[in-house]
């Protein structure tokens, strides 16, 4: 029953993103009620769509101006929480103010109040600063991840920069229960990194769920090889020392009714102590459901339906989370199969729940990432028996030795330089490896519902034999290769809003080509002030569309000229996906700054081709022609590559080319009018001539400028010309990414 109404919540829920999906599930349900003879269940499971679809309705999400995001400055006192984070010279994490929480940014000033902030974090201690609030901006290229749907869904709707603090004024306040466990993690985690004990950081993510220590080129590696999930804290950490814990208690012949009570006092502390993550709180609702209610027949997918009901009750939001999605489906993938577990040997039993966990995560990474890595099932075999039974545990007791003795005893450094030196062997043993990725764009809802029916038919193939599951396994598996290579892709031209730069995606029969990467200029910094959490901007926007549409790979990559807002991220394009070829203008002013490029497209097998060898090509049907690829060059913007796509439209991208030289080309620019122009230079005035705009004749004008740059682009002048012509103008500040196929459209109007 408590599964029918968890499915009936469910179809409530998937109502307002895919009716169809709901109304088959709905169909199901109806069914196995009718076939079971339970029909009078359904006077309660529509009851149960119902008032889950009226409880999760979408509220209108208010428009602003995207180009004034500013709300104002705000002298107050204010509590700041326990997500605090120093990396180089930044501090950031959660206030609140007047009963709201805002995420917050600080820039430290010196080195030596880098050091004071870091000896005493004012976890949970009120403070007065003037706050520079601000509305955060949703995905302006209609990515998935957004932003400030993220903070909303933590109950944040604005983001502060504090012009100052003074943590020697700051005062602790009064805290109840949880905030002083939650208090007291992050202090623990703090004192044992201040220990400085070998791959001490690893520890502290593996006990606490603190992962502020490691870096971003850490993280991306346990997640490439995918196993990221082990490394944070997540239901399998809680039921692993829900399991421990229970056998360590009946050794030491603890009567069945104090272990329980023990239990139900503990996990709820651990849970908190680990950080509240909703994976982690599923798993303890789930465990203590059955352990207080196994005496009333409640079953272990009554558990898990209960937990699922509870939690949507206080928290609705929370079903959008990937951890909650992941904890859940998997659970229910393990319940599904649980006969295959009795009579196992812990090898067998770890092997099997392993493979299962990792065929059930397979839709729900491809319906958030868009990318599954195969090797995650091989990796996850090795590593989750080394985690359960040697790295886990060694990490628990030195936290419970931590907890109790405020000490590490020395003879843990062998123990631990021994388990990493095997955990680090096997991960760059893995890395070595040809890591192949399954990316599939963005589907319809019903892709998804028909591949989580054929993940839950594999595992039930698995009762049958093993025989049964590996033809299920190839079925599945070549279904989704051979999709990955027939997915219909887009003919298109876009233009990505980079913020202070520029860059365009072409695509057409399924090949690709980018036209600059964006970037902004890393100036100078001190090794205080260097940072561990380099989320390089392009994971955000030209990779995140890449992979939504469903490429494994980039066909070209055309670098107009070396300004850091043009190739500043073509470094971070080429060591997340793969590149074909790579034009650029050899001859240019700055190439040197090139090099470091260079060097890594030669260690990955990128083709080099010098612009000037190639005047025209074929990207799919569209037609690709380069001008301004020889001759003298005074500067980096005076050798910007100018380029004419033909694709259905005509379209002129000017990159960062002058004045002097638009005058220099203009017969050849001026060869063909164009549907839509690119404005150069970011809507300079030192670009975008009047002879320009009359001999092209656009009826589009696309400008890629940040929000209140520096610059002040795009210019006036720029603007009027544009608007005494009646060309349509189209600026990503306030549109967003815009997007050329049979229509057009942007980011704010898709």
């Amino acid at each position: 029953m408590w599964f029918n109404l968890a499915v009936a919540a469910l179809c409530g829920i998937l109502y307002w993103e895919s009716p169809l999906c709901a109304c088959i599930l709905l169909i199901i349900i109806i069914y196995q009620c009718i076939l079971k003879k339970q029909s009078n269940l359904l006077l309660i499971i529509f009851p149960m769509v119902i008032c889950s679809a009226f409880y999760t309705h979408p509220s209108p999400v208010p428009s602003f101006n995207w180009l004034e995001s500013d709300q104002g400055r705000l002298t107050t006192d204010f509590t700041l929480l326990d997500d605090l984070v120093v990396d180089g010279d930044l501090l950031n994490g959660t206030l609140e103010v007047n009963h709201q929480k805002v995420h917050f940014s600080y820039f430290i000033k010196s080195e030596q109040e880098q050091k004071k902030i870091v000896h005493h974090l004012p976890y949970f201690q009120q403070c007065r600063s003037i706050l520079q609030l601000k509305k955060p901006l949703p995905n302006t290229n209609g990515l998935k991840f957004d932003y400030a749907e993220s903070l909303n869904r933590q109950n944040i709707h604005y983001t502060a920069e504090l012009e100052h603090l003074n943590i020697d004024d700051c005062k602790p306040v009064t805290l109840g229960m949880v905030d002083t466990v939650k208090r007291y993690r992050v202090e623990l985690a703090d004192r044992m990194i201040k220990t400085d004990r070998f791959n001490i950081r690893y520890v502290t993510a593996l006990t606490l769920g603190d992962i502020r220590f490691l870096s971003s080129e850490e993280l991306d590696v346990l997640k490439n090889l995918g196993i990221y999930h082990l490394y944070a804290i997540s239901g399998s950490h809680v039921a692993l020392v829900s399991v421990q814990l229970y056998f360590i208690l009946k050794r030491l012949y603890v009567p069945l009714h104090w272990c329980t009570a023990f239990m139900v006092i503990l996990i709820p502390v651990y849970t908190i102590l680990t950080g509240l993550s909703p994976s982690v709180i599923r798993a303890s609702l789930f465990i203590l459901l059955y352990m207080l209610l196994k005496r009333f027949g409640i079953t272990l997918l009554d558990s898990l339906s209960l937990s699922f009901l509870l939690f949507l009750l206080v928290d609705a939001s929370a079903i959008a989370d990937i951890g909650f999605q992941l904890s859940y489906f998997i659970s229910l993938s393990l319940i599904f199969t649980s006969n295959l577990y009795h009579d196992k040997g812990p090898v067998m039993l770890l092997i099997i729940t392993g493979l299962i966990s990792q065929l059930a995560s397979l839709p729900i990474l491809l319906m958030n990432f868009n990318v599954f890595q195969p090797i995650g099932i091989v990796t996850n075999l090795l590593f989750i028996p080394f985690f359960t039974y040697i790295m886990f545990p060694l990490c628990t007791i030195m936290l419970i030795f931590e907890m109790l003795f405020y000490h590490l005893p020395p003879f843990f450094d062998g123990f631990l330089i021994a388990v990493f030196y095997i955990n680090d062997l096997m991960i760059k043993v893995f890395q070595r490896l040809p890591v192949y990725q399954l990316t599939i764009g963005n589907q319809w809802p019903m892709f998804y519902l028909f591949l989580t029916a054929m993940v839950l038919t594999a595992c039930y193939q698995l009762k049958r034999g093993w025989l049964y599951l590996i033809v299920s396994l190839l079925l599945i598996s070549g279904l989704m290769a051979g999709w990955m290579y027939v997915q219909p892709h887009a003919e298109r031209m876009t233009f990505i809003d980079v913020g202070q730069g520029d860059s365009a995606i072409l695509e057409s029969g399924g090949q690709v080509m980018i036209t600059d990467t964006g970037g902004r200029i890393e100036l100078p910094k001190e090794d205080w002030q260097k940072r561990r959490k380099v989320n390089a901007a392009i994971h955000f926007n030209v990779l995140a569309f890449l992979k939504e549409s469903g490429y494994s790979k980039v066909d070209y990559l055309l670098l107009t000229h070396p300004d850091a807002d043009h190739f500043g991220e073509a470094v971070h394009l080429l060591e997340n996906i793969k590149v074909d070829s790579i034009i650029l203008n050899t001859a240019a002013p700055g190439n040197e700054k090139y090099q470091p490029l260079i060097e890594l497209a030669a260690e990955r097998g990128t083709r080099l081709i010098d612009a000037g060898q190639m005047a025209s090509f074929q990207v799919g049907r569209a037609r690709v022609e380069l001008l301004n690829t020889d001759g003298h060059f005074n500067d980096e913007n005076d050798s910007s590559i100018v380029s004419r796509v033909t694709l259905d439209r005509i379209y002129m991208l000017m990159a960062d080319l002058p004045l002097a030289g638009e005058t220099i080309l203009e017969d050849r620019i001026c060869s063909r009018p164009a549907d839509v122009l690119k404005v150069g230079h970011h809507g300079s005035k030192t670009s975008t001539s009047d002879v320009l705009l009359n001999c092209l004749k656009p009826k589009y004008a696309v400008i890629s400028a940040g929000r209140n740059n520096r610059f002040g682009h795009p210019h006036t002048e720029v603007i009027e010309k544009l608007q005494s012509r009646d060309i349509t103008i189209l600026n990503t500040q306030s549109e967003g990414k815009v997007e050329f196929t049979n229509r057009m459209t942007t980011g704010k109007n898709p």
